[in-house]
């Protein structure tokens, strides 16, 4: 058992792979999945995501549906540390997009009526897949650094709206599917083939560029996230970066380099890490989702 202040739990959303969850001592609250077959799944622990993204592709139009924590998966999770004295942070996906926050709320205060000594933080993360594991990973390091509980949700709090997250995405029904653009884009979509560039921010997306081929959207996924770094004359040493896929760890490998040469250009060297994208996400976007995501890491004393 760790002896760390607090214990880090996260919903499956975060995406990290399990090797980061081993090694930082996370544990994992499970979303859902399922085909039109109508078995549920748990993420994260019932099967790869190469293996979700292959289904996907060999059952075009079989959309599948995800299906949010129940207070009782986050009270299984949390139970074993709250009875040992150890304070939990347990930080979930959006709000704006998902009950998996809810949800946590209400297993924190049916555990506080029957551990009232309970020390529970839950953390509306603002934000979800790679972006929002990066914010678990921030937890652990506040963890690692010897943060109390309530240190740690204060400083997480402050930063959690200021990441970006780029997206584009191989197939414009799923994203039609899931009613998260507006009917002109959708028509636009299906009319002309557009491949958008989405931007993640506080929660929520916007439409951040149309263009008109697969290869042009990369570049100007890639274009996008670097040019905050540009302008800024910031140091990616002193953020969290990631380059996201979905089914094609070679596109993954293509963005990566678009986007280390995109920084190049300006004299800013960068080492990205590659994450594949998980179920959550991939589900509502199909299996070509693309992404890059950033995070500032806290300047501490």
């Amino acid at each position: 058992m760790s002896e760390a202040k607090f214990k880090v739990i996260s919903d499956s959303c975060c995406d990290l792979p399990k090797e980061i969850v081993t090694e930082s001592d996370i544990d994992i609250v499970p979303l859902y999945v399922a085909f039109s077959d109508g078995e549920y799944h748990r993420d994260f622990y019932d099967f790869t995501y190469h293996d979700f993204y292959k289904k996907m592709l060999d059952r075009p139009g079989d959309f599948p549906k995800t299906s949010l924590p129940g207070v009782e998966d986050y009270m299984k999770v949390w139970e074993p540390y709250v009875k040992e004295g150890i304070p939990v942070l347990s930080i979930s996906m959006t709000s704006k997009m998902s009950g998996s926050y809810n949800s946590a709320r209400m297993a924190k205060d049916e555990m506080l009526e029957i551990y009232p000594e309970a020390q529970i933080e839950v953390l509306d993360s603002a934000s979800l897949t790679i972006l929002e594991g990066m914010l678990v990973r921030e937890a652990v390091r506040l963890r690692d650094l010897g943060k109390s509980l309530s240190e740690a949700a204060e400083l997480l709090n402050r930063i959690k709206d200021e990441g970006r997250a780029y997206f584009t995405i191989g197939d414009m029904s799923y994203l039609a599917k899931g009613g998260r653009i507006g009917g002109l884009i959708r028509l636009a979509a299906t009319g002309l083939g557009i491949k958008p560039v989405i931007l993640f921010q506080k929660g929520g997306i916007s439409l951040s560029a149309i263009t008109r081929s697969r290869q042009k959207s990369l570049r100007e996924l890639a274009h996008q996230a670097a040019a905050p770094f540009i302008e800024k004359k910031a140091d990616p040493n002193d953020y969290y970066l990631d380059v996201g896929y979905g089914l094609s760890e070679a596109d993954g490998k293509e963005l990566l380099e678009m986007l280390t040469g995109e920084l190049a250009k300006a004299g800013i060297t960068a080492a990205p890490k590659l994450v594949q994208i998980g179920t959550m996400v991939g589900a509502h976007n199909g299996p070509m989702l693309m992404g890059i995501a950033f995070l500032k890491k806290l300047q501490l004393d």
